[in-house]
């Protein structure tokens, strides 16, 4: 199934950067939504003039993740680190965010959702 918009959380990221090109390849226009969208300008480079944008988006803010999706027929999260540094916390990107996406993508009516984690269900997984 093709779509003609995707949301990509993440998506300048190590793996999104890939979900990117590949989306864009498929002929998506792609938002990627990312905290500070002036360090995420390459994404632009991964498609046609217009067609991969990053967009402002704090997950943590329920407002920001809605307008990151606003006209999205699916959506991919990547957010996640490995380790909390500074104010970035596990519950607050991998727990809250990840709802706060679900939330949205379900309020908007997109017909996809693919979520992907950053860290190892395993309870002795290295990420603590």
């Amino acid at each position: 199934m093709a779509f003609r918009q995707v949301t990509v959380f993440g998506g300048s990221g190590f793996l999104g950067r890939y979900v990117v090109q590949h989306l864009a390849r498929s002929g998506a226009r792609v938002a990627v939504a990312v905290r500070r969208t002036e360090a995420a300008q390459f994404v632009r480079m991964f498609g046609q003039v217009g067609q991969v944008m990053p967009v402002p988006c704090d997950v943590t803010r329920p407002d920001t993740v809605a307008a990151a999706l606003q006209g999205a027929e699916a959506a991919v999260n990547l957010v996640g680190i490995l380790y909390e540094t500074g104010r970035q916390r596990f519950d607050d990107l991998h727990h809250k965010g990840a709802g706060n996406i679900a939330a949205a993508a379900r309020a908007a009516g997109l017909k996809r959702l693919v979520h992907i984690s950053a860290i190892g269900a395993d309870p002795q997984s290295p990420s603590t």
